[in-house]
C-alpha cells in the first residue's frame, strides 16, 4: 500500500506451543496485564499469533463453534498522550480447520488472516455492497472490504478493497497521504437538521466506479458510546472515544482518488442470519449488541433503505438526485456534506420543552 507506512515482519516463535484453551487464556492474561513488562524469555510475545491446527480444538475449548468461527483478533494495551494514540500489544487466533490442502482452502485462510490482522492493528468491520451478503455472485463483490463482518467470497476478500486501504492508510499514513488523496467529512443529522445521529453507515461512492471505488464510515465513530452516569463513579462507562460533542454523528471518508462522488447513508445490517452486532458489529454502538434501523425509531417502514446526500437539504431516496461532490487531493470536502435523514421524529414530544 503506497499510502501507508505499515509493514509486517516475523519475529521469534513463542516459547511454548499453544494447543489448549487454557494455554491460550494464560497467554491472553499475560498480554492483557499491560502494567507488567513481558520478560525476554517469557511465553508471551507482545504481538502473538496463534494458529489452531488441531481441528479448532482451542476454539472449542473457549466455547466457540470451530465449524463457523474462522478466527478473532484484537489490539491490546493502549497508550495516549492526548494526541498520539498507540497500542503496544496484540493477539490473534486463526482456525486452521478449514485448511484441507486445496487452493480454495488456502485462499480462504489467507483472507481470514488478513481480516484478523486488520483487527489486531486497530481496524473495525466495514459494510459496503451489503447486497452481496445474500448474493455472493453480486456485481459489487470486488468492492466488498476484507473487513466485511462475514467471509462471503475468499478470492475477493483475500485482496484489499479501496475501503481497507483507506482505513489502514488513515491509521498509518505516509507523509503525503493527506496531500495525495481526497477526503469527505460531515455529519449525519435527524430530520430537524440539528440533532446528530449516531450509528449509521455512510459510504462515498465514485460516480465512475461506484461498486469498487467506495469508502465507508460509521457516523459518530470517534465519539464514546457511553459517557457514563454523572451520579455514579467516574470509572463507569466506556473508556474509549472522545467526549467532544462536535464528533456526535461525525463521519470521515479518507483516501479517495480524485473524481466525483455521491454520499449515501444506510442502516447497519441488523437482521437475517448474520446481524452485524457484538463481535460482528460496526463502530462502537454495534459492539454493544444493537443497531438502528433507518430512519431511527420510526413506527412505520422507512421511505427507503438508502438515503442520498443533497447539499443543504433533506436527503433523497432517488440516487439520480444525489449531490455530486468533486473531490481532489488535499483539503477535505466539508461544506454541504451533512446528511439530513428523511422523516425522523421530533427532538421532543408534546410534554417537553427545549431549544
Amino acid at each position: 500500500m503506497p499510502t501507508s507506512t505499515l509493514t509486517f515482519s516475523p519475529a521469534a516463535q513463542l516459547s511454548t506451543d499453544i494447543q489448549t484453551g487454557a494455554q491460550y487464556l494464560s497467554l491472553q492474561n499475560d498480554l492483557e496485564n499491560c502494567s507488567v513488562p513481558l520478560p525476554p524469555g517469557s511465553l508471551a510475545k507482545a504481538r502473538s499469533i496463534i494458529y489452531d491446527d488441531k481441528y479448532g480444538s482451542i476454539l472449542q475449548d473457549l466455547g466457540e463453534d470451530p465449524n463457523s468461527t474462522l478466527g478473532f483478533a484484537a489490539p491490546l494495551c493502549f497508550t495516549t498522550d492526548g494526541t498520539n494514540n498507540n497500542f503496544n500489544r496484540g493477539l490473534a487466533l486463526i482456525n486452521g480447520k478449514f485448511v484441507t490442502g486445496t487452493p480454495s482452502s488456502t485462499t480462504l485462510v489467507k483472507a481470514v488472516m488478513i481480516h484478523e490482522f486488520g483487527h489486531m492493528i486497530g481496524l473495525d468491520h466495514s459494510q459496503i455492497n451489503l447486497d452481496c451478503l445474500a448474493n455472493p455472485s453480486c456485481a459489487g463483490i470486488d468492492g466488498v472490504p476484507t473487513m466485511f463482518p462475514v467471509l462471503i467470497d475468499e478470492q475477493a476478500m483475500s485482496t484489499l478493497a479501496t475501503d481497507d486501504i483507506a482505513a489502514i492508510s488513515a491509521l498509518y499514513p505516509t507523509s503525503n497521504f493527506a496531500s495525495s488523496t481526497g477526503r469527505i467529512t460531515g455529519h449525519v443529522l435527524f430530520s430537524d437538521g440539528q440533532t446528530p445521529a449516531q450509528g449509521f453507515n455512510v459510504i462515498a461512492r465514485s460516480t465512475t466506479a461506484p461498486l469498487v471505488t467506495a469508502v465507508s464510515s460509521v457516523s459518530g465513530f470517534l465519539y464514546t458510546v457511553d459517557v457514563g452516569n454523572p451520579v455514579i463513579p467516574s470509572w463507569y462507562g466506556s473508556p474509549y472515544g472522545s467526549r467532544d460533542p462536535a464528533l456526535i454523528g461525525y463521519y470521515d471518508l479518507p483516501g479517495l482518488p480524485d473524481g466525483d462522488y455521491t454520499v449515501e447513508v444506510e442502516a447497519i445490517n441488523n437482521s437475517g442470519d448474520h446481524p452485524f452486532v457484538g463481535t460482528s458489529g460496526l463502530g462502537p454502538i454495534g459492539n454493544y449488541g444493537f443497531q438502528f434501523p433507518l430512519p431511527s425509531l420510526l413506527p412505520t417502514p422507512p421511505p427507503c433503505t438508502l438515503e442520498y446526500l443533497i447539499s443543504g437539504a433533506t436527503a433523497t431516496c432517488n440516487s439520480a438526485d444525489a449531490a455530486k461532490l468533486t473531490v481532489v487531493a488535499g483539503p477535505p470536502v466539508s461544506t454541504g456534506t451533512d446528511v439530513i435523514l428523511i422523516g425522523t421524529p421530533p427532538r421532543y414530544d408534546a410534554w417537553e420543552a427545549g431549544p
